[in-house]
């Protein structure tokens, strides 16, 4: 059984593998004044769900873009098992050619999505993300050739609302029309159609920089509510567990 953990700005996802195949996953919101201790016990829950004991656990993989917390994370999972975990950071096995001016500052979720896309989707493929940020990473024959990086549909709506002072909060869903009639059918078609329209901007601009056509994959929180409504993305790959997948092929290249 290996246990991987994805610590996002937003969210930290768990999920446990065995035999090359997800058997369950958590999702828990991302506090970064937790202690490592808390943290232990959050993962200690989890084994308690599954019945598994810590020496079931034959490895852990994590990967983090909150540095904070990557500490209190290896911290914890040495304390219940025995070991530290295997981290993504620069250095270790990839089997990909990261092309970036500097490797070193591509985030560790972005390198698990493309490997994940690299094992199961095919030689060309693009990764949109919908987190905390929204993430466009590009791979082509092995070479992570490069990502766009955008806010977040969280992320701009929040800033949206605290930056004026009349627009409420409201439900991030599609409109019946981008024509807004009332205030919240308003931001609604401006935050999911805009999204949408970005999305496939950016998308068929990175088409055109490819010499194969690339396959399309989704994931993050956010993907069920922006997909739909592009014209490039379809419903039927969306992955949630895309970046999980990565870290857990990560993992076994690096035994």
């Amino acid at each position: 059984m290996i246990l991987t953990i994805d610590i996002g700005n937003s969210n930290i996802d768990l999920a446990y593998f065995d035999d090359n195949k997800i058997i369950s996953s958590y999702e828990f919101e991302t506090k970064k004044f937790s202690t490592s201790y808390e943290y232990a016990l959050m993962i200690e829950w989890t084994l308690k769900r599954e019945r598994l004991q810590e020496r079931e656990v034959s490895g852990v993989a994590l990967s983090s873009v909150v540095p904070s917390l990557t500490s209190s994370f290896i911290e914890a999972i040495t304390y219940l098992f025995g070991n530290p975990p295997f981290v993504v950071e620069p250095g270790i096995k990839t089997g990909i050619s990261i092309e970036t001016e500097n490797p070193k500052e591509v985030g560790a979720d972005l390198i698990c999505n493309v490997v994940a896309i690299d094992e199961e989707y095919g030689e060309c493929g693009i990764a949109i993300d919908f987190g905390t940020a929204t993430t466009f990473s590009v791979i082509e024959k092995k070479k992570f050739l490069g990502v766009a990086i955008a806010p977040g549909v969280g992320t701009a709506t929040f800033a949206l609302f605290e930056k004026t002072a009349k627009l409420p909060q409201v439900d991030i869903r599609a409109p019946e029309t981008s024509l807004g009639r009332n205030t919240i059918s308003a931001i609604q078609a401006g935050i999911v159609y805009g999204f949408a329209g970005l999305v496939d901007g950016i998308i068929e601009r990175q088409i055109k920089e490819l010499k194969h056509k690339p396959v399309l994959v989704s994931t993050g929180g956010w993907a069920k509510r922006i997909v739909p409504h592009s014209k490039y993305l379809r419903d039927k790959i969306i992955d949630p567990f895309l970046t999980l997948k990565g870290l857990y092929y990560l993992y076994l290249k690096n035994l």
